[in-house]
């Protein structure tokens, strides 16, 4: 089987996978509408072509239902439809994730849009930061706001090197990409550790 709109042809069984995608968002239906203010039609337009979509259907209902189970797990009575200038951004930006790492930060970004205790403090930034992160990136912010002071010398990069199971000089690849996010404070401050925007950033992720 074929579509002549697509570049690329699709056999019968991924034609049956996008359908299957498809139908597990229209089954988010009722949430997406009254969180987000949308319904799946308006994020079908977003999938792109039929060889894509199967991918970024199953992404977006992965995000959306780790979404559902954080506003769940904090027991909010109620939500308030997100900001379109917010919530399709981040579902655009999602689409092509399937790192479980960072479809948790993206799911936790959609709460945090949805969830009226955070929504007014939400910043455009914190998506784009998200954009330019790898999955060790988002493990070493997390482990840095777990350190006494948020700071990161270089025995805690040793020290968080071995418990992620990963070189030092992985580590120190993320943090100066942290750094360039504006999430951690340059290591030749005197007070490394988290910037002003990476505490609100964790804050707007936090469970």
């Amino acid at each position: 089987m074929s579509d002549s709109g697509s570049l690329i042809p699709i056999s019968d069984e991924q034609a049956k996978a996008i359908q299957e995608a498809l139908k597990t968002l229209r089954g988010l239906g009722g949430f997406l509408e009254k969180t987000f203010g949308t319904v799946p039609q308006d994020l079908v337009g977003l999938l792109g072509g039929d060889w894509l979509k199967v991918r970024r259907a199953e992404n977006i209902a992965r995000i959306l239902e780790k979404t559902r189970e954080r506003l769940r797990a904090r027991r909010l009575e109620t939500t308030e439809p997100a900001s379109l200038s917010i919530a399709l951004p981040i579902l655009i930006a999602a689409a092509d994730e399937s790192r479980d790492e960072l479809q948790d930060i993206w799911a936790a970004l959609l709460a945090a849009a949805a969830d009226p205790t955070r929504a007014k403090s939400f910043r455009i930034a914190f998506i784009d930061a998200v954009k330019k992160m790898d999955p060790l990136d988002a493990a070493v912010l997390r482990g840095v706001s777990e350190m006494a002071g948020g700071t990161i010398s270089g025995h805690h990069r040793n020290e968080m090197a071995s418990q992620l199971n990963v070189s030092r000089d992985e580590i120190d690849i993320s943090v100066a990409n942290l750094e360039k996010l504006g999430l951690l404070l340059a290591s030749s401050h005197p007070t490394s550790g988290l910037t002003a925007f990476g505490r609100e950033f964790l804050r707007a992720v936090s469970d």
